[in-house]
């Protein structure tokens, strides 16, 4: 029991430790997991257009990273600035959002300051298991919707979502739309049901309190930042699938070209032979980068990249991006 109190005051102790240095980094924000409780967690439209379950106009402390990720989205509902159309738009998955890591760590941050004269990135990037088929649901709305006319568009392609490039994961959820391929046409999938309210449960309350603990961080460090230990991955890909989805954008009839970006080999999955695909349209330029075997340790455990994979990146990314 004389333990027990030791180790208890100890804890204590450390969590106070713990708050203290989250004020001097973060400010009032510190205490949004503790104030924030009865905010409504998610913005949910049943029949957006994106599908996607977006943090709108909300900010919050993320618990996966060390310390916590401050999050604060745009008025559209992605993680970046309001978006300026005197720059650059690059949309894709959680890869493009920064799944893990802090926000000025993102590879879109860094070729924002590396690029001269391109003005803003603007990163349009959607966590989840989307297809590219989201991706360009999300140009549709931006550039054609919201007419918005970026100096340059971007879209980022995984090697999973070119080997499903017609396909999501899950193939079916309740609770999102998402759109998918049926035969030659894209369409949607219009969710069930919606189960984001205004509220939130005591348990999940509890579970938020929780994750802002110490004793949480450092669990979570060790789950996320572990090295995925991943055997490579060679796959084949379907040419037809990708030129089908090319005949899609080109169909879109965008104002300016819109530039796809295969990064092959990240986390060690790589799509053979893909540098030698050939399209002839005038409306999509295709280009492949491969991130460099070695540094398979430059991923958290997800399989995301960590921050200096991200500047990796951002290396390999720039010569594209600053091109006339």
């Amino acid at each position: 029991m004389k333990y027990f109190k030791q180790v208890l005051i100890s804890v204590l102790i450390l969590e106070i430790i713990n708050l203290l240095l989250g004020i001097v980094k973060y400010g009032n924000d510190a205490f949004l997991p503790y104030t924030a409780f009865n905010e409504p967690p998610l913005y949910y439209d049943i029949d957006s257009l994106y599908g996607v379950t977006r943090l709108k106009n909300t900010k919050q402390i993320i618990s996966y990273p060390w310390g916590g990720v401050l999050t604060k989205t745009n008025s559209l509902g992605f993680v970046d600035d309001e978006f300026d159309t005197n720059g650059i738009l690059v949309t894709g998955n959680s890869f493009v959002e920064g799944y893990g890591i802090n926000k000025n760590a993102r590879f879109t941050e860094i070729l924002e300051h590396d690029i001269k004269g391109e003005g803003s990135i603007n990163n349009a990037g959607s966590s989840g298991a989307w297809s590219p088929i989201q991706s360009l649901m999300v140009l549709r709305d931006l550039l054609k919707n919201k007419k918005m006319d970026f100096k340059k568009s971007f879209l980022i392609l995984t090697p999973g979502e070119v080997i499903n490039l017609d396909k999501r994961s899950p193939n079916n959820d309740p609770q999102r739309n998402y759109p998918y391929r049926d035969g030659d046409s894209i369409v949607f999938h219009k969710a069930e049901h919606s189960n984001f309210t205004n509220r939130i449960s005591i348990k999940n309350k509890i579970k938020r309190f929780t994750k802002s603990l110490l004793i949480s961080k450092i669990y979570f460090t060790f789950k996320y930042y572990g090295s995925p230990k991943v055997k490579q991955k060679i796959l084949n890909y379907d040419k037809a699938k990708l030129d089908w989805f090319i005949k899609k954008i080109e169909e879109e009839n965008f104002d300016k070209k819109i530039n796809i970006i295969v990064i092959n080999n990240l986390a060690r999955t790589k799509i053979k032979n893909i540098e030698n695909y050939k399209n002839k349209s005038k409306k999509v330029d295709f280009f492949v980068i491969n991130f460099p075997n070695e540094l398979d340790n430059y991923f958290i455990s997800n399989r995301h990249l960590n921050k200096k994979g991200n500047k990796v990146l951002a290396k390999l990314l720039k010569p594209i991006m600053e091109k006339k």
